[in-house]
């Protein structure tokens, strides 16, 4: 065998090889994007269902209360100000869901309290509940940015529940 006829294999391998490696590292970049946006998604819904788990006063059946509004505003802009631009972009203020639920002893489960006076509504008389179940409604969609491949969106789905705290 001639070494002349290798001349050329290296180049032909390098020329195959660095687009896959090219490839590989957007691919672990975009991944690590989805995952961090899927971690700050999830200390967005803890701090809303903290900051409302432990207000006094809030009525969690009424979505224009002004006490939901504020902890809505302090997740969802890291501040009380409800006009500050959002942690996440796009993220709306329509987009946080509130279920506020009861443990059932006979069942050993969890199930979702009705907004009345015999269940968690306590300006009508209900009494509180016992977790706080938040979630967005639509889901938080992350379109990756790899070129010359063409993707559908991510649909990310953070929920958090917590003891409900307040009264």
């Amino acid at each position: 065998m001639r070494l002349g006829s290798r001349k050329g294999t290296s180049l032909i391998e390098g020329v195959i090889f660095i687009p896959l490696v090219i490839l590989l590292l957007l691919g672990m970049m975009e991944f690590g994007r989805v995952a961090y946006t899927y971690y700050q998604l999830q200390k967005v819904m803890y701090a809303f269902a903290r900051h409302a788990g432990t207000q006094q006063n809030i009525n969690l059946c009424d979505p224009g209360n002004e006490l939901l509004t504020q902890s809505v505003a302090v997740a969802r802009t890291g501040t009380g100000d409800v006009t500050a631009d959002p942690v996440i972009l796009g993220l709306q203020a329509s987009d946080f869901r509130v279920r506020v639920e009861r443990y059932n002893p006979d069942t050993d489960s969890l199930t979702e309290c009705d907004c009345s006076s015999n269940g968690c509504d306590v300006s009508q008389g209900g009494s509180a509940p016992d977790f706080i179940f938040v979630d967005l409604v639509n889901g938080y969609s992350v379109t990756l940015r790899i070129p010359l491949i063409a993707q559908d969106p991510i649909l990310l789905r953070p929920s958090v529940r917590l003891p409900f705290g307040g009264s």
